[in-house]
């Protein structure tokens, strides 16, 4: 009966860490989301930039986007850099957004902090940039 009882605490051990059962003893790579490598963006001879990325998670049938970026301003012209971000889907060729927003930065000495425009509703990201008065 020892014997049975260790070799099942063994084989349910096993189990659970190769996840057999289903269960997450770590945190997934779809709750922590999938992002693709850093992208640029220069716009006006390189007088405004942005790096960003886009991440996607997935839990069933809903999937989630969202971006992380830099914004740089470059020159000392009186513009900023200002990005317009936006999620959503392409259903059928066409574009369904779920969320957007804009960002700027105009400190000319070091690029802005990370921005993170956390998880929305959809599964691509539009990015523009622009230099703009500020």
């Amino acid at each position: 009966m020892n014997t049975r009882t260790r070799l099942t605490t063994a084989g349910l051990a096993a189990l659970l860490s190769v996840g057999g059962l289903g269960l997450a003893l770590a945190p997934s790579a779809s709750a922590e989301g999938a992002c693709t490598e850093w992208r640029s963006i220069q716009v006006s001879h390189n007088a405004v930039g942005l790096q960003y990325r886009e991440c996607d998670r997935y839990s069933g049938s809903n999937t989630q986007t969202k971006a992380q970026l830099y914004l740089w301003d470059n020159k000392h012209d009186g513009k900023i850099a200002q990005a317009y971000t936006a999620t959503g889907s392409n259903v059928n060729g066409s574009w369904r957004q779920s969320w957007e927003r804009y960002y700027g930065w105009g400190d000319e000495s070091k690029h802005s902090p990370l921005v993170d425009t956390g998880w929305h509703k959809g599964h691509d990201v539009h990015v523009l940039l622009k230099a703009v008065t500020g």
